[in-house]
């Protein structure tokens, strides 16, 4: 865990360096440069013991390297299963290099290169959604779950498509995301749930239409079924484990009362006024509330929950910008990094996250 801890302390420094650099220009984007600098090289040279799947993408990055082009659509690993079609293409164009290690290194880039653009162009406090992204385990997840992350935060950038009403352009990014990892679905609902008001007639509403989803679970997954590709079928098997499931839920609480936390400091006049002007947002949290809860029942829908969890790394320091006073705004933002720090700590003590410990270097192994 000394790396992980390492990084998180690093972290905590380049925070308090953006705080004594303040009157310097560009000091802010230089100290985001090099926190992501770091989160990039940590992803790009661990080793394929460090996340349950990277030894995965390795071998199916051995495996196309010997997959002739036209039989690349039917590749199916005996041993690791298949992979969407733009993925295939992906690593049999990096077969060119042949060390296996060249697709975590592409991974990584896409996986934090795009995250990084996501900060950049969203929050309103580029550090904090840093050290979020890191200490609320979003970095070490993703370093377990590497496409259906980096397409998650792809699939973010199509959020002013949304607000925009460009549904041609934001259909093109679902179609470029199931390319990669078909989980990108999930996110069309969004486009026509950020249509609708969020009040408090239409989240009774969307209360109603989840409580009926529930009681009405059979037929609801039998149509899920009809449209899930046959791959995925396995995932709605009610026999698995419920663990896993159960601290995703646990972390996602512990991550609804820091953003509740936020809101409930914003001045009153404010706190309506937010909900009005992120009705896409509000509207995002509460799908993803309700397919945390689905996730009880069917664990395929925890893996559409965790694609909307890395957005609470954007949408909280948003929120503390929105606070007028500049004294409380600087005491919830060293709440919240407390807070992080906390939550991180416990984290690893009683998790191993997706089995990303001990950390070891491609090169050691």
């Amino acid at each position: 865990m000394i790396v992980y801890y390492s990084i998180l302390a690093y972290l905590l420094y380049l925070g308090v360096m953006k705080k004594l650099c303040e009157k310097y220009e560009k000091s802010d984007s230089v100290i985001v440069a090099i926190a992501v600098l770091i989160l990039f090289v940590f992803a790009a040279m661990r080793s394929v013991n460090v996340g349950a799947d990277t030894r995965q993408y390795c071998g199916h990055f051995s495996e196309l390297a010997q997959t002739p082009w036209l039989k690349l659509p039917a590749y199916e690993s005996r041993r690791y299963g298949t992979l969407e079609l733009g993925y295939k293409v992906m690593n049999k164009l990096l077969a060119v290099f042949r060390e296996p290690q060249t697709i975590t290194i592409v991974n990584s880039i896409l996986q934090i290169g795009l995250i990084a653009i996501v900060i950049y162009r969203q929050s309103k406090d580029k550090w904090l959604s840093i050290f979020l992204y890191f200490s609320f385990c979003f970095y070490q997840t993703a370093l377990n779950l590497t496409p259906s992350s980096y397409v998650s935060y792809f699939m973010f950038l199509t959020f002013p498509f949304i607000k925009d009403k460009k549904l041609i352009k934001f259909l093109i990014m679902i179609g470029i995301g199931m390319l990669f990892h078909t989980s990108a679905v999930f996110f069309l609902p969004l486009y026509f749930l950020s249509k609708v008001k969020f009040n408090k007639k239409t989240f009774t509403v969307g209360c109603i239409v989840s409580v009926l989803i529930f009681l009405f679970y059979s037929v609801f997954i039998q149509i899920i079924t009809a449209i899930l590709p046959q791959k995925y079928i396995h995932y709605i098997d009610n026999t698995k484990e419920r663990t896993g499931n159960t601290i995703e839920l646990l972390v996602l609480v512990v991550q609804l009362v820091a953003l509740v936390f936020c809101y409930m400091q914003l001045e009153k006049d404010k706190k309506s006024s937010v909900i009005q002007e992120n009705n896409l947002v509000v509207w995002m949290l509460f799908y993803e509330i309700i397919l945390y809860l689905l996730s009880m029942i069917a664990p395929m829908f925890q893996r559409g929950a965790f694609l909307f969890s890395p957005y609470f790394i954007i949408i909280i320091p948003n929120l503390i910008s929105k606070i007028s006073d500049e004294r409380r705004r600087q005491w919830v933002t060293v709440g919240m990094t407390v807070y992080g720090t906390a939550l991180y700590i416990l984290r690893v003590s009683i998790n191993n996250v997706g089995t990303t410990m001990p950390y070891e270097f491609f090169f050691n192994r």
